[in-house]
């Protein structure tokens, strides 16, 4: 009788608790992206830029500095984020973010195709 006792209280503290952190890891993951999303600030339309827009882009700047200095714009990408924007001579500029983190600083090769599309820019 005392185990089951014990077993009953400990399914009454456990059970409660578990569903707490379980219910607190979840919101915070999913307020993760909302913060994302918001901080991305992603829309349904793919943004034009211009060339002063790309120039203000530096190999020094993380991913959410150039998306700042962008502007919002749409994610086409499943899984992978693909930010899209169209050039003023109707190029497509599509950033691939696949650090999930956007403090790091853009990939080179990012920073020289946006260099190569300022330098082609057609009249």
């Amino acid at each position: 009788m005392h185990i089951r006792k014990n077993a009953f209280i400990f399914i009454l503290v456990f059970v409660p608790l578990m569903t707490t952190l379980l219910g607190c890891f979840n919101n915070s993951s999913q307020s993760n992206d909302a913060n994302n999303n918001e901080i991305l600030g992603l829309t349904k339309e793919i943004r034009k830029i211009t060339s002063s827009q790309l120039a203000q882009i530096t190999k020094d700047m993380t991913y959410r500095e150039m998306i700042n200095t962008l502007g919002n714009t749409k994610d086409i990408g499943s899984g992978i984020k693909i930010f899209r924007y169209e050039y003023e001579n109707g190029q497509f500029l599509d950033i691939n973010i696949y650090e999930h983190n956007l403090d790091v600083r853009i990939r080179e090769e990012v920073y020289k195709h946006i260099q190569n599309m300022l330098n082609n820019k057609k009249p």
